[in-house]
């Protein structure tokens, strides 16, 4: 069992980044991906315009400005979920993430009340038309640019939002700056998103919420495979049932 500190411990509060550093930061980001790591973008056009979820493969701290770069949308309208372990560990790490970007706190072992903090902030977040928020079900970067298991978190966060979501997948940034590395290389980068599909969709009526979870998580990862280059969608099909 968890000890009386972990259960009392309070999750840090979410970072609201202002309209003028969100606004540098993309304009550097799509400068970077222009010049230095020229982008390619597949399936823009399949983007909701509605609020979603946008959910990728997971192996460089590039990801979430790459794909805020690909979806040719303001910064200002996306936010990351992001672990709070990492993000929210150190005062500068806050700080930095604070001025650039909007980072709601998750824990990778939830307990009840981080999760009730953590759905109250999203909420609040997408409480506009047209916010998007990015989260890797893998729960990590990647040490190898392969894509890991999705965890069933990503099921949870889908239906207690009951919001769309949406798959993409992200090649390259592995290159351009690794686990580990602090400075990035020149790589040519390509986001390729895929069509949104509801959480609704994914189960039968009646399953136990775990494997409520277990199958959106699954389904969503076959959705992701589904986009990378040379690979067939059969190979990784899911053994799900959908709803007629």
């Amino acid at each position: 069992m968890p000890g009386r500190n972990s259960i009392s411990r309070k999750s840090p509060p979410a970072l609201w980044a202002p309209t003028i550093g969100s606004a540098f930061f993309e304009a550097f980001c799509r400068t970077f991906f222009t010049v230095y790591c020229p982008l390619r973008v597949e399936g823009q056009h399949q983007l909701p315009s509605e609020r979603f979820l946008l959910c990728s493969n997971h192996s460089s701290h590039a990801d979430s400005a790459v794909l805020m770069t690909a979806s040719g949308r303001s910064f200002r309208e996306f936010a990351l979920l992001g672990a709070s372990d990492y993000f929210f560990r150190s005062f500068r790490m806050r700080r930095l993430l604070s001025a650039l970007m909007n980072v709601i706190p998750i824990e990778r072992q939830p307990r009840a009340r981080s999760l009730s903090t953590c759905v109250t902030e999203c909420r609040r977040f997408l409480e506009r038309e047209g916010r998007v928020l990015i989260l890797y079900p893998e729960g990590t970067r990647s040490t190898d640019g392969e894509m890991r298991d999705f965890k069933t978190g990503v099921g949870w966060l889908a239906s207690e939002l009951r919001i769309p979501i949406v798959p993409a997948y992200i090649e390259g940034t592995h290159r351009i700056l690794a686990k580990g590395q602090s400075l990035p290389r020149p790589y040519p980068v390509t986001v390729r998103f895929g069509e949104a599909f509801s959480w609704e969709t994914v189960f039968s009526r009646g399953e136990p919420l775990r494997e409520q979870r277990r199958a959106i998580a699954e389904q969503l990862a076959w959705h992701v495979r589904r986009l990378m280059p040379q690979h067939s969608s059969e190979a990784f099909a899911p053994e799900i049932q959908h709803k007629g």
